[in-house]
């Protein structure tokens, strides 16, 4: 049985295969190495992946992009995966797992100024069309989504903001860190009507051209139904500020909800994650130390 310190292989997919899809199942199956940190991807043939969530705690999000996707697949201006089919748990794999069409595309890593404007402009666009596609009449908000669907500063994410604070005090000044919240969390609430968002549109689940235009978004686990500010915050960890500003006008944000964006970018996927993920993803850890660092010198604040 697979189990979170076990990952599944190969010849485990092909079984599911065999078993469940047989029509898949003479496809060769490969492990790849950019597996996310919700499930595990193989790559099925040259066009699909399959996708197992590594713990039980994930698999709704995996049943969530199962709802989702075919509600937004053709309707919006860059590609996103397509559900191909869905599998049941097993006794060798007692969680559902997902057939899924295969992206093309690399991870935005380091983009010069002309590349980022593409995916500013992109992504810009690409969001403002997930907006106003219709919610089909679900609920709104954090009761129902989880937390990032619901308001950047609550009573939870101050105590987060003050524990990441001390957490992180050999990496960033802390009585810095409380200041630069302070003074971010003085925000305007969410006025407009909830909307569908990705909820974590970050570099890891976004695919780019060679030129830095948008090639794809993947990983819609998270998928819900609150203010479209969540789906702006890794702008400063991926853009810098002439970007930003592009995508804040491809995008047609207003100044409240970009501030709430900015506010959601410092405490969660910011500070917690950081401190989460420090010894384990170096690479993340950089890019979240950027952006933490950006959004305090906006307001005013060094935090090292």
């Amino acid at each position: 049985m697979s189990s979170p310190e076990t990952a599944p292989d190969p010849g485990l997919v092909s079984r599911l295969l065999r078993d469940q899809a047989a029509d898949f199942a003479d496809l060769p199956v490969r492990a790849i190495s950019t597996s996310g940190s919700s499930n595990w991807v193989f790559r099925l043939g040259d066009e699909l992946a399959v996708r197992l969530p590594r713990t039980h705690g994930y698999a709704p999000g995996l049943l969530n992009e199962v709802r989702w996707l075919p509600h937004v697949a053709g309707r919006l201006p860059a590609p996103v995966p397509r559900v191909v089919a869905v599998g049941e748990p097993a006794a060798y794999f007692p969680r559902p797992w997902t057939i899924v069409t295969w992206l093309t595309g690399e991870p935005p890593g380091f983009l010069d100024a002309e590349q980022q404007d593409r995916l500013a402009v992109s992504l810009g666009e690409f969001l403002r069309t997930l907006h106003t596609i219709d919610t089909v009449g679900a609920e709104a908000g954090a009761a129902h989504w989880g937390y990032r669907c619901g308001e950047p500063v609550t009573d939870t994410i101050d105590e987060w903001a003050d524990e990441a604070a001390t957490a992180l005090a050999d990496l960033l000044d802390e009585d810095a860190v409380r200041e630069a919240w302070r003074r971010l969390r003085d925000v305007p609430p969410a006025t407009g009507p909830a909307r569908l968002v990705h909820c974590d549109v970050s570099a890891e689940n976004l695919l780019v051209h060679l030129d830095g235009r948008l090639a794809g978004v993947i990983d819609f686990g998270g998928m819900g139904i609150g203010d479209r500010s969540i789906d702006f915050l890794y702008a400063w960890s991926m853009l810098g500020a002439p970007a930003r500003q592009q995508l804040r006008t491809a995008a047609d944000i207003d100044e409240g909800t970009w501030l709430r964006a900015r506010t959601w970018a410092f405490v969660g996927p910011g500070l917690l994650t950081l401190a989460g993920y420090r010894d384990s993803m170096p690479a993340r850890t950089a890019r979240l130390t950027t952006m933490v660092e950006a959004v305090a010198a906006e307001v005013g604040v060094r935090l090292r």
